[in-house]
């Protein structure tokens, strides 16, 4: 399976030797933020290579009929007039695009400054359709891009505790990979997102925390959620994390963390 695109977005200077690479999961964009951002600058931080693979670039949402002035935003809270504010209704394809946007900025708030490297990867996959079985072959396929044949670290999110079917898709990636290998993929992680940091769900597993450590870490995880409501679409910069999800970004931001289980 190849790879839709990659972006190295900042090259590590001092990468600590014998480290092993790590590979975040990401369903959509603002995914890797809302449920792990706090891991992945701290990987960061002690100078690790860090691989984020976005599988869909989110086309999908419903936040585009916000955007588009079709459906009110709760965040918002009115609905937008795109030819009064300076925009032309957005297709699939732009929202996509400026998912990215946001993902991309929002990784470098991340990351900025730290010694390890992080590079964005895309797996093209259609939103709302990932598989058990697409995901696992992308996922696959990029460790072995990254260090053939060698341990990978594979992170993303919960088959156990979420509702959206990409998710669990991913969740259910990782549990195959790592039974059908577990010497390469001992290291495995399961994110979960804010909204089910509550979830009953949480019973059936042992979960755990990430926290910052440092204010340093805990304010990466703050300007990397800002990423996600900036509005300015003369640049192309449409808030689409929070006109869809604000109540996760104000969650996380309200406490810093990200929860996971193994």
């Amino acid at each position: 399976m190849s790879l839709a695109g990659v972006s190295v977005l900042r090259p590590g200077t001092a990468i600590a030797a014998g480290t092993t690479p790590v590979i975040f999961a990401a369903a959509h964009p603002d995914d890797e933020t809302l449920a792990m951002s706090v891991a992945i600058a701290k990987h960061a931080a002690a100078g690790q290579a860090v691989h984020v693979l976005l599988l869909t670039d989110g086309e999908g949402s419903g936040v585009i009929g916000s955007l588009n002035g079709t459906t009110t935003s709760k965040w918002w809270g009115v609905r937008h007039v795109p030819s009064a504010e300076g925009y032309a209704p957005l297709t699939p394809a732009d929202l996509a695009a400026a998912r990215v946007r946001e993902l991309t900025t929002a990784l470098k708030s991340l990351f900025a400054g730290l010694p390890g490297s992080v590079t964005l990867h895309r797996a093209g996959l259609a939103d709302g359709g990932v598989t058990t079985s697409t995901a696992r072959a992308a996922i696959l396929a990029l460790a072995d891009e990254i260090a053939p044949g060698a341990a990978v670290r594979i992170k993303g999110h919960s088959h156990a505790v979420d509702d959206h079917r990409d998710h669990v898709a991913i969740g259910q990636a990782l549990v195959a990979l790592s039974a059908e290998d577990p010497t390469r993929f001992s290291d495995r992680r399961h994110y979960i997102l804010p909204h089910y940091w509550s979830d009953p769900r949480l019973s059936r597993v042992a979960y755990a925390w990430d926290m910052p450590g440092d204010a340093s870490i805990a304010a990466r995880a703050r300007n990397a959620c800002n990423s996600y409501r900036s509005w300015a679409p003369a640049n192309g910069h449409y808030a689409i994390g929070y006109h869809s999800v604000p109540e996760m970004f104000d969650a996380l931001t309200g406490n810093i963390r990200s929860m996971y289980h193994s």
